[in-house]
């Protein structure tokens, strides 16, 4: 499924009824989605328990980091977990901790160690970025931070380190605060499908009218790209000309006040 790219963003508040009220999965960016200078707020953790309660399964889709994806799915209220751009997704399941790797774990950490290698070579010629402070909590992908504790970078140096990655056969994506680059055929569109059927059993059609995303980077483009109903939240504006897929629709709030404006349209859509 591939859709064109809405122009203009439409407001979310537009977004009609009988969509809002179909809706039974938001699969949602973290990093300046969800969070707000890395900080989840309270509001926004209430919302997704709310959408949890009324039967909305929330699924974080996100560049971050194993080990950070491992305790999102042991302590929010999330139905699984997608972490480093669609390496794994990470559910709970009683006591225990699902596991699903796109590949065979053994090569694609053989993988991160070649893109590793790649990555410090671009650090020699570009010593105003670093690899991320989570890089030791990866299990798939190699981060570079940008914009979290350096920077942050314009877009042409990000842009630099990315045609460095991809020189080398390296796929690499920016998110609002890190380039990561991994090598495989995964990204998160690809497992956010291969989730949704295998794990949750929906069909080709539950996928176009139950799957909500939102998001706020050019690395979520694939998810806007491979879904119907995509909303992104108002701090996306400064990246929406080098998207290549932008949203159907764009919240009046940004960051996790913007998801908290999904929330209650969701929820009020269901009846409250």
């Amino acid at each position: 499924m591939t859709y064109t790219p809405a122009m203009p963003l439409r407001p979310f508040g537009d977004c009609p009824p009988e969509i809002l009220g179909g809706i039974r999965y938001l699969l949602t960016d973290i990093d300046d989605t969800l969070t707000e200078d890395g900080r989840l707020h309270a509001g926004t953790l209430a919302a997704l328990e709310r959408l949890a309660e009324a039967g909305i399964s929330v699924i974080p889709v996100t560049g971050g980091c194993a080990g950070w994806c491992d305790h999102i799915a042991r302590a929010w209220p999330v139905a699984a977990v997608i972490g480093e751009n669609g390496a794994f997704s990470f559910r709970r399941q009683g006591g225990r901790l699902i596991t699903a790797w796109w590949d065979n774990p053994v090569r694609m950490r053989s993988r991160q160690r070649h893109v590793l290698g790649v990555a410090r070579q671009l650090l020699l010629s570009h010593p105003e970025v670093a690899l991320a402070q989570d890089q030791d909590y990866r299990l798939c992908d190699v981060a570079i931070d940008h914009a979290q504790a350096v920077g942050p970078l314009d877009h042409y140096q990000i842009e630099a380190i990315i045609d460095g990655f991809q020189a080398t056969g390296v796929r690499a994506r920016a998110s609002s605060i890190h380039i990561n680059a991994w090598q495989g055929d995964f990204d998160k569109a690809g497992m956010a499908l291969r989730l949704l059927g295998d794990t949750f059993s929906l069909t080709r059609m539950q996928l176009e009218h139950q799957v909500m995303v939102v998001g706020d980077a050019p690395n979520d483009a694939p998810m806007f790209a491979t879904f119907r109903h995509t909303v992104g939240v108002a701090n996306l504006s400064p990246y929406r000309e080098r998207m290549g897929w932008k949203p159907a629709w764009i919240t009046r709030g940004s960051h996790g006040r913007g998801v908290e404006e999904i929330a209650e349209a969701l929820l009020a859509a269901r009846g409250g």
